[in-house]
């Protein structure tokens, strides 16, 4: 299917808000992005209602989605990654409605189609603001009240820091895909942000090959229209915040998974793993052999991995 020029996000009109009642179909162009994006589930589960809409938090407005399952035993909230949106997670998604929860699900500010300079934030708390305000959103919409959480990369620092501010009684278990603290290179990238902030906005993207899916590589390099093609070098300093905040909270309790490929060469995993263990000491950390950063849209063979470690841990 080709993008259509309707489905320009520049010219997509503000998200009416996101209520029980505001149904995919109600959106002229909702149905193609749905298409477009492999998430529309609605013939393969039925009677689930595809709820699309907006809210409004931390300075912009946020493209949710909500996918309500008949008869759901929980729901399963998913947080994507930096440079990712939703509409990418759609294995995800469809793991969860295969296992019996509704799911709900964001772009992040500055992402996919929520409003806000591409990839840009200025600080971390404005992600865990959003979080808490999603949650606020969908209280009233009957979803099961047992929560799970699902997040890659960045989203986990969110979750993580959400979990570490008194929100660790709000998820009853919590998968963390190739959780953020560090990236790799962040021994020049720290120091060279004190000094580029000066005199630069945002350098180029780099696009990693961080899965072993080429097709899903190729799709954002050359197909996705919601993909940023910079690195605002605000993120780099709302990273340099970030990072000493969560070294210095105390420990919580939390049931976590967390999942690693140890090919994966976006993150500091063997520096990041044992911190974020000091943190959450009843993590389990499960690896996937020869994976890398992307789990979420590794290929098959590793996502089988990954969702039967998700299943032995749910």
């Amino acid at each position: 299917m080709i993008w259509s020029p309707e489905l320009d996000p520049k010219t997509i009109p503000p998200l009416p808000d996101i209520s029980v009642t505001a149904e995919i179909a109600q959106l002229p162009w909702a149905a193609s992005y749905s298409a477009y994006y492999d998430i529309n589930y609605e013939l393969d589960y039925p009677g689930l209602k595809h709820l699309f809409g907006g809210f409004d938090s931390a300075g912009e407005r946020i493209a949710m989605q909500v996918f309500c399952l008949p008869s759901a035993h929980s729901t399963a909230f998913v947080y994507h990654g930096y440079y990712d949106h939703v509409g990418l997670f759609n294995n995800v998604v469809n793991y969860f409605l295969k296992h019996g929860y509704s799911v709900v699900a964001y772009d992040l500010p500055g992402h996919g189609l929520s409003t806000g300079e591409p990839a840009a934030i200025d600080d971390f708390r404005r992600y865990q603001q959003v979080m808490s305000d999603a949650f606020a959103v969908v209280a009233d919409f009957g979803l099961p009240s047992r929560r799970v959480g699902l997040a890659q990369s960045t989203g986990c620092a969110v979750l993580m820091s959400y979990l570490l501010s008194g929100g660790e009684t709000e998820f009853e278990r919590v998968v963390l895909l190739a959780p953020l603290l560090k990236p790799c290179d962040w021994w020049w990238g720290k120091p060279a942000h004190a000094v580029l902030k000066y005199f630069i906005h945002s350098l180029p993207r780099k696009f990693a090959d961080n899965s072993d899916d080429q097709a899903f590589l190729e799709f954002l390099r050359e197909r996705d229209p919601l993909q940023a093609r910079t690195l605002p070098v605000s993120w780099v300093g709302a990273l340099k915040k970030w990072q000493p905040w969560f070294l210095k909270q105390a420990p919580v309790n939390s049931s976590v998974l967390i999942l690693q490929g140890d090919a994966d060469e976006t993150v500091e995993w063997r520096y990041n793993l044992p911190r974020i263990k000091q943190k959450f000491p009843n993590a389990k950390v499960v690896f996937v052999p020869g994976a890398h950063h992307h789990l979420a849209k590794e290929s098959e063979a590793y996502r089988e991995q990954l969702w039967q470690a998700c299943d032995d841990f749910f």
